[in-house]
């Protein structure tokens, strides 16, 4: 097996105890995987029977009641059934979590999911481009069926637009307007299954004059359009306020016009002060393309995947942007930090919430404008 990770996925620890948001408090419903049931069903002894006690069955799978958190957290916020049984016994969830796979056939792709604090660390502390290592392990083959020539082709236009979202001779906001422009093109290709036209594509994106060409063409276009942009700003706002949210994260994405206005008169000021952040939208961006836009292998889903990416970075800049207008500053490293661990944990991690931007991608068709416009 091929094994392919960001050059970060190494660094990560989990800080257990020391989180302060801890995953196992979060009173989510574990799934229990059948070798870890077997286990305990098997083993005996007490803190077994106590946790076969807590695993209920629905739809075929099995699951920890955790309401409140965990019930097998110790005082110490560590989890007693890996200090008891050691960290073999616990569920694969529950030993993987924040990490995340994808297989075909003999090649794996790994990576960190933002809705963890200490891998959101690591993400917007992360100054240089995003590098990616590959490594043979001796994991079996997946037996999952795709087409070997669509992967190939999907990979290589994931691997031109990561590119682009590193591109730094371009804004960050330049950059999610080159992606916008080429979807159309790339979603075209992809749906017809034709790998050709999709390599084609790929040759065309590597070319860096081609990419200058774009970036200006996209910035006529929204330009001579001359759309409202704070009726464009309340829109993409609209998407996330319409979602459901454990806690209060939502109200961010309440926007009267006034509101919009006064952020986008704040937005030469946050431009100057943020320009030697960009990297840390440059990294959420990369973030989503890496993890979900390889998905397109299988579902085609190459529109929705990639202008969600552009509409979730989008959001993150404006609740940054957001903050800058109405405090006169940029919220300090640390609330950056926990702004996107929130927004991955209560958006990206929720997928009636996800689906809610792919239903809004499929409603309208003039998407690729309206991103646009808020980019220029």
């Amino acid at each position: 097996m091929t094994l392919r990770y960001p050059d970060y996925f190494c660094d990560f620890v989990c800080t257990g105890s020391g989180c302060r948001d801890n995953c196992c408090k979060m009173g989510w419903d574990i799934e229990i995987d059948d070798d870890t049931l077997g286990y305990y069903r098997e083993h005996g002894g007490e803190l077994c029977e106590r946790l076969c006690e807590n695993i209920y069955e629905e739809d075929g799978a099995h699951y920890m009641s955790q309401e409140g958190g965990c019930p097998f957290l110790s005082a110490e916020g560590l989890c007693s059934v890996q200090q008891e049984m050691g960290a073999e016994h616990i569920s694969e969830i529950c030993r993987e979590h924040p990490r995340f796979y994808e297989w075909f056939g003999d090649y794996k792709e790994a990576g960190l999911g933002l809705c963890c604090e200490e891998v959101s660390r690591i993400v917007m502390t992360h100054e240089r481009p995003v590098l990616f290592t590959e490594k043979q392990t001796d994991e079996a083959p997946d037996d999952l069926e795709f087409d070997m020539d669509i992967f190939t082709a999907v990979r290589n236009i994931r691997d031109r637009l990561i590119d682009i979202a590193q591109d730094r001779g371009f804004t960050i906001l330049q950059r999610l307007a080159l992606i916008c422009w080429c979807t159309e093109d790339i979603n075209e290709a992809l749906l017809d299954e034709d790998a050709e036209r999709l390599k084609k594509i790929s040759g065309m994106l590597a070319i860096d004059g081609f990419r200058m060409e774009i970036a200006i063409q996209a910035e006529n276009e929204a330009l001579t359009q001359a759309e409202d942009k704070p009726a464009l700003l309340m829109r993409l706002f609209s998407v996330f306020e319409r979602m459901e949210y454990m806690n209060s994260f939502g109200d961010r994405f309440a926007l009267t016009r006034a509101d919009a206005e006064k952020m986008l008169g704040a937005e030469k000021g946050f431009n100057k002060e943020y320009a030697d952040l960009q990297y840390e939208l440059e990294n959420i961006l990369v973030y989503f393309l890496y993890r979900y836009f390889i998905k397109c292998t299988r579902d085609f889903s190459a529109e929705e995947r990639l202008y969600s990416a552009v509409y979730m970075t989008l959001a993150v800049r404006g609740i940054f942007l957001r903050e800058y207008a109405e405090n006169g500053a940029l919220p300090d490293k640390e609330s950056r930090i926990e702004l996107v661990k929130d927004f991955s944990k209560e958006v990206e991690y929720d997928a009636d919430n996800t689906d809610m931007i792919f239903e809004d991608i499929q409603q309208y068709d003039d998407v690729r404008d309206m991103l646009c416009g808020l980019c220029f």
